[in-house]
């Protein structure tokens, strides 16, 4: 069967640009070390208050430069609208079945948006019916991946693990800045959403170095898993990063 090389990260987005706000950093590591990695958005932000299908997918072709991605597809789920159905599901899992990552990156099961609590839940659904050879999942062969790893929207859970981010910060927010129209950026007038408020960028960047200043380092991204993390080296891992990390 015809399918493209096995990929390290396959993320989830409900819309257009969540992965970057909200898991940007990591996803910029990843490809600098090598690894290869692929979003797949569900929607295509068609309900959004700013913008246009149209200039979001010119948006996201920008951002999928920046991050270097091996794929990137959009499933056209209905925006504002996804449920945790079979039917929704499906597509989900082939996915999953068509791009064999170890590792899947999701939305966090908890968050104020519909869309995102949804989508969590379709992933998380999908993740488990892709390792079953007989669940639908468009007549691929099943995979099982490593790990489901959930990054954070609008609420901040206790974290599984941090991801220092501060050596790629700066194309982090290069990264958000891809997405004007959703920021408020690009010289259109349109609704004050949360994202597109004056002080977002400010408020962005100190939600990061709140988590930066857990682990002793200027920048970081939580994540979390159900599973438990393993840890090979805790003397390199718990290394003071320039000052006393209470």
């Amino acid at each position: 069967m015809d399918r493209p090389e096995p990929v390290d990260v396959l993320a989830f987005a409900p819309h257009p640009d969540d992965v970057e706000l909200c898991a940007g950093g990591l996803m910029l590591r990843l490809a600098a070390a090598g690894k290869r990695l692929v979003v797949v958005d569900l929607t295509r932000g068609e309900a959004s208050s700013r913008g246009t299908p149209e200039s979001r997918a010119r948006e996201t072709e920008a951002a999928t430069a920046l991050m270097g991605l091996a794929g990137r597809e959009n499933l056209e789920l209905p925006d504002s609208r996804l449920e945790a159905t079979a039917e929704m599901t499906e597509p989900i899992t082939a996915a999953i079945r068509r791009w064999r990552p170890h590792v899947v990156l999701s939305p966090c099961r908890e968050d104020l948006h519909p869309d995102h609590v949804a989508a969590a839940q379709l992933v998380q659904r999908a993740y488990y019916l892709a390792t079953i050879e007989r669940a639908a999942g468009g007549g691929l062969p099943s995979h099982r991946p490593d790990v489901l790893v959930e990054y954070y929207g609008h609420k901040e859970p206790d974290p599984s693990f941090i991801v220092d981010v501060s050596d790629v910060w700066e194309q982090r927010l290069d990264l958000a800045r891809c997405y004007a129209s959703q920021l408020g950026l690009d010289g259109v007038e349109g609704p004050v959403t949360n994202i597109a408020s004056p002080d977002f960028m400010r408020r962005l960047e100190a939600r990061y170095a709140y988590w930066g200043a857990r682990i002793g380092t200027s920048y970081a991204e939580p994540y979390r898993t159900d599973r438990l993390v393993p840890l090979d080296d805790p003397v390199d891992a718990f290394r003071k990063r320039g000052w006393a990390v209470l």
